[in-house]
């Protein structure tokens, strides 16, 4: 349909080729900056893209000159898209900031941003496995959410839209064009997922701006500081594809990374999951899955890493169900005595967030619980992680499926 509807206007004599669309912000790993991407269908030639930004909406004072990345759709037509990218510099924490995007050609609507204060709690929403086709009522909580001042930031843990290239890529576009009311106002963090792996992960590459690793700078790992908490997103799809060359990359940056980390708390994240229930009564035992565990002679194992650099928490997505694990290290779960409260984890406490909005879902009556399982639901819906302070964090679930969202499984995490 978008397809007909540019040539159309090409035989017209009238271009949308130029509209902007897909705005979306995202973390640069710099505290007073900001990332704005958005895409056009068609080239911007002799015209330079830009953001204008101010501290009220009838004041953009300033500007910020994009660049702009044109690259082919992996569909049989190879379309060409275009992703233009600006970061904005030396923003001062808390402030509230306006802003625009696009070109003498089209300007988009304002948006607005609050800068990340690291001396503020830290509040982020997290999952994986989210499609317009299910996922529209977690979609339209987080707008309510984000225009309600709840969120920091927003981080999507793999299997985008199902999928980004579908349909010569519009399924992509109708995907970023659904989440614009809330990725324009919040940064909207992504790696990829077994979804992204397409074509050398062309989509996630093209679409997105993550933090630079020094190593590719693909958006396909990175890791960023926020207050007393340091992010790392790692690629799980690396093994999964036995892309040995890039999977030994990551497991260096990573061992350079955690040792260089000095955030009071850390929490990982990637697709695949190594400890859930499943229909099986060894709970996750896909070893596609279990290859970034422990690894082969060719492929490095990250448990062990996470482990001796004292990681305290992951986030998986790939099984579209809701679980948390009690701490766990080799199969081996650490209980204590309250579920719901665990302080000084002997090893990272694991939680699975891939249901919200799914195209399959699974809830606990599909599942054998394991013994190392805290909680489970079966309602679709997203994570909610709160950084107090150097001392305590939280987490609980939103499920989606109550049209107000009803907050389940409330978790405290606490170390001296």
């Amino acid at each position: 349909m978008y397809r007909f509807l540019f040539f159309c206007a090409i035989l017209c004599g009238v271009t949308n080729a130029n509209k902007v669309e897909q705005v979306h912000l995202s973390l640069s790993g710099k505290m007073d900056e900001m990332v704005v991407t958005w895409l056009t269908q068609g080239p911007l030639p002799n015209v330079t893209p830009y953001v204008t930004y101010g501290l009220s909406k009838d004041s953009l004072r300033w500007t910020a000159k994009a660049t702009t990345t044109s690259w082919k759709d992996q569909g049989s037509h190879g379309y060409i898209r275009y992703t233009h990218r600006a970061t904005i510099t030396k923003m001062i924490a808390g402030d509230v900031y306006y802003y625009k995007v696009g070109s003498s050609q089209d300007m988009s609507d304002v948006y607005h941003f609050k800068q990340p204060d690291p001396s503020k709690e830290l509040r982020a929403a997290i999952f994986g496995d989210l499609s317009v086709y299910k996922g529209m009522p977690t979609i339209n909580q987080l707008i309510d959410a984000t225009h309600n001042d709840h969120f920091d930031v927003i981080i999507h843990i793999g299997d985008i839209a199902y999928d980004l290239h579908d349909d010569e890529g519009d399924r992509g576009d109708a995907y970023m064009k659904a989440i614009q009311p809330f990725a324009a106002y919040v940064p909207y963090m992504v790696f990829a997922g077994n979804h992204e792996s397409d074509t050398h992960f062309n989509q996630i590459v093209n679409r997105f701006t993550m933090p630079k690793n020094g190593v590719y700078d693909n958006n396909l790992f990175w890791s960023f500081d926020y207050g007393f908490v340091h992010f790392i997103a790692l690629n799980s799809e690396y093994y999964a594809e036995k892309m040995t060359k890039e999977a030994n990359a990551q497991y260096k940056w990573l061992q350079e990374d955690l040792s260089k980390n000095k955030q009071k708390w850390t929490i990982v994240m990637f697709h695949r999951p190594w400890y859930c229930s499943t229909r099986s009564s060894g709970g996750c035992d896909d070893p596609t899955d279990m290859l970034s565990r422990k690894g082969t002679a060719d492929l490095p194992g990250l448990e062990k890493l996470l482990k001796d650099y004292k990681v305290d928490m992951v986030f998986y997505g790939h099984k579209h169900t809701y679980e948390r694990m009690w701490p766990i290290y080799d199969k081996v779960g650490y209980k204590s005595g309250d579920a719901g409260h665990i302080k000084n984890a002997k090893a990272p406490v694991y939680i699975l967030t891939g249901s919200a909005g799914c195209h399959t879902h699974e809830g606990p009556s599909d599942t054998t619980p394991q013994s190392f399982s805290a909680s489970r639901l079966g309602q679709y819906g997203y994570t909610r992680l709160k950084v107090y302070n150097s001392t305590h964090i939280s987490t609980y679930f939103v499920d989606t499926d109550d049209k107000v969202g009803n907050f389940l499984d409330r978790f405290y995490l606490e170390k001296d």
